[in-house]
C-alpha cells in the first residue's frame, strides 16, 4: 500500500511538472504567432523570428521522432495549418510526421486544457495526410490544447504535446524497485519472526531443562533469570519445591524433637519400674508408681500431639493465592493487648492493605503470633510492625525496644539444637518454629538491631 501511494504521488508530481512545461510552451510559442493573409506565421520581424527559433530549439519542438511537437490545427477540417517544425504550414512534400489525436473542441480559453491520449490510427487522420508514411505510436502523450476563433476563418486549436514514455519508464523502474523492496521486506520479516519465535521459545526450553534437572535431582530450585511472563510460574514452582522440602524437614525435625522429648518421661517410667523391682511392693508405693506412670503417659501424649501439630503443613499452602497480612496483625494486636494487659506498651502496625504474602492462614497466624508474642514479652514501651516490597518479596520488620538479641552470633537462636525440655522460662521455641515456617515457603528470617535499640526480626516472604 505504501508503494502504491508513493507510485501514485510520484506519477502525479511528474505529470504536474510536464503540464507546467507544456503551459510554458503554449504561451511562448503562441506569443510569436500571428494570422495574416489567411495563414499562421511567425511575426515578421528578424528579432522575433530569432527568439521564436530559440524557444523552438529550447523545447526541442523539431523532434523528428515526435517525442515533442507543437502545431496549429483547423478544428473543422483537421488540417495542420502551422507547425513548429517548419515554422509555417507544412507542404505535401514535407517529410515531417505528425500525430493526430481525438481532441475535443472546447470553447475558447486563455488557459490550456490538458489531456492524456494515444495517437489515432492512420486511417483516422485528415484526408490531406493519408498519402504520407506515418508512424503510429502506442505510448501516451500529454497534450495542452488551446482553442481560439478567428472569424470568418473558423476555429483553430493550438496543440502542444510531449511523450510520456520517459515517465512510463521511470514508473516501471520504480515498480520494479518496489517489488524488490517488498520481497526483501518479506524475507526480513520472516527472518525477524523466526528470530522472535526462537527468542520467545528459548527461555521456555531453558525453563523446561531446569525442571527436568530438578526431577533428575541435579539441582534444587529454578535459579536462572527469565522474562517477566515466566516469573510467576518460576516463583510458584520454587514455592512448591521449597514447600515440599520444608515439609519433609519439618517432619524430620518434629520426629527428632518427639524422640528427644520422650526420653525424659521414658527415663522416669524406667526409673520407677527399677525402684518397684528393687523394693518390696506395698500398696502405697504401687499407688505412687501408678500416679507417676499416669503423669508421664499424659505428658508423652501432649508432647506427641504438639509435635505432630508442628509437623503438619497444609498440602496446597505453596499454591495458595497471596493473602493480606494486615488483618492477621490487627487480630493478634487485639489479642496480645489483652494477654499483656498488666503491661503498659504500644503496638504500632505500619502495614498497608496491599502487603500480601503466599502462606497458609494457620501458618501465618502461628508465625506472626510467635514473633509478636516474643516482642511484647521483652519490650519496654513499643512494638512496631512495618512492611515494604523488595525483589518480588514482602519484607516485614517486627521491632521492639527491649534487651535485643545477643551481640555474638544472634543467628544461633534460629537453629535447632536447644531442645524443648531444656529451655528455661521465656526462651520458648517461637524463633525455631518461625524459621521452619518461613523456610518451608521459600522465605528468609533475619535477626537484626531495631531502630528502637532493641530486637528486630526481619522476614522475607514470597508474594
Amino acid at each position: 500500500m505504501l508503494g502504491t501511494m508513493l507510485h501514485w504521488f510520484a506519477y502525479r508530481y511528474k505529470i504536474d511538472q510536464k503540464q507546467t512545461e507544456l503551459k510554458e510552451i503554449s504561451y511562448n510559442v503562441l506569443g510569436f504567432l500571428e494570422f495574416r493573409d489567411g495563414t499562421f506565421a511567425v511575426v515578421d520581424d528578424p528579432e522575433m523570428q530569432g527568439k521564436a527559433d530559440q524557444i523552438i530549439e529550447k523545447h526541442a519542438l523539431r523532434d523528428v521522432e515526435n517525442l515533442r511537437f507543437a502545431y496549429v490545427m483547423n478544428a473543422s477540417t483537421k488540417d495542420i495549418v502551422w507547425s513548429a517544425n517548419s515554422k509555417g504550414k507544412p507542404t505535401q512534400a514535407d517529410p515531417t510526421y505528425f500525430l493526430y489525436f481525438d481532441v475535443k473542441k472546447e470553447s475558447a480559453s486563455f488557459e490550456p486544457s490538458f489531456d492524456q491520449k494515444k495517437p489515432l490510427p492512420i486511417d483516422s487522420t485528415a484526408s490531406t495526410m493519408q498519402g504520407q508514411n506515418k508512424y503510429t505510436y502506442s505510448q501516451e502523450y500529454l497534450l495542452a490544447v488551446q482553442t481560439f476563433s478567428l472569424s470568418p476563418h473558423g476555429d483553430f486549436q493550438f496543440i502542444a504535446g510531449l511523450s510520456l514514455a520517459d515517465i512510463d519508464k521511470e514508473m516501471k523502474d520504480m515498480r520494479q524497485k518496489f517489488a524488490i523492496l517488498l520481497f526483501l521486506s518479506a524475507v526480513l520479516v520472516l527472518i525477524a519472526q523466526m528470530a522472535l519465535s526462537f527468542w520467545v521459545v528459548a527461555p521456555i526450553k531453558e525453563f523446561e531443562d531446569e525442571v527436568k534437572s530438578i526431577e533428575a535431582g541435579e539441582r534444587d530450585t529454578i535459579g536462572e533469570q527469565y522474562p517477566e511472563e515466566l516469573i510467576p510460574v518460576k516463583n510458584a514452582l520454587n514455592g512448591l519445591i521449597s514447600h515440599e522440602k520444608g515439609q519433609k524437614q519439618r517432619y524430620k525435625d518434629s520426629l527428632d524433637d518427639l524422640a528427644h522429648s520422650l526420653k525424659t518421661p521414658l527415663a522416669a517410667m524406667q526409673n520407677q519400674l527399677d525402684q518397684l523391682n528393687r523394693i518390696q511392693i506395698e500398696q502405697t508405693q504401687v499407688n505412687h508408681g501408678l500416679q507417676v506412670f499416669g503423669a508421664q503417659i499424659e505428658r508423652m501424649r501432649e508432647i506427641i500431639s504438639h509435635q505432630l501439630r508442628k509437623a503438619m503443613v497444609t498440602n496446597q499452602g505453596a499454591m495458595l493465592l497471596a493473602q493480606p497480612v494486615r488483618p492477621v496483625l490487627f487480630r493478634l494486636r487485639d489479642t496480645l493487648q489483652k494477654v499483656y494487659r498488666d503491661k503498659t506498651f504500644e503496638i504500632r502496625i505500619n502495614v498497608d492493605e496491599y502487603a500480601k504474602c503466599r502462606m497458609d492462614a494457620e501458618d501465618m497466624m502461628e508465625l506472626f503470633g510467635n514473633l509478636l508474642n516474643n516482642a511484647c514479652r521483652f519490650c519496654k514501651d513499643v512494638v512496631e510492625v512495618s512492611a515494604h516490597h523488595e525483589n518480588n518479596m514482602l519484607v516485614l520488620d517486627i521491632d521492639d525496644d527491649g534487651m535485643g538479641f545477643p551481640s555474638e552470633n544472634p543467628s544461633k537462636l534460629l537453629q535447632r539444637g536447644i531442645r524443648e525440655d531444656s529451655k528455661s522460662d521465656g526462651q520458648g521455641i517461637g524463633l525455631a518454629v518461625s524459621t521452619e515456617i518461613v523456610s518451608a515457603i521459600g522465605g528468609k528470617i533475619e535477626l537484626l538491631v531495631s531502630p528502637h535499640v532493641g530486637a528486630r526480626v526481619r522476614l522475607h516472604l514470597p508474594i
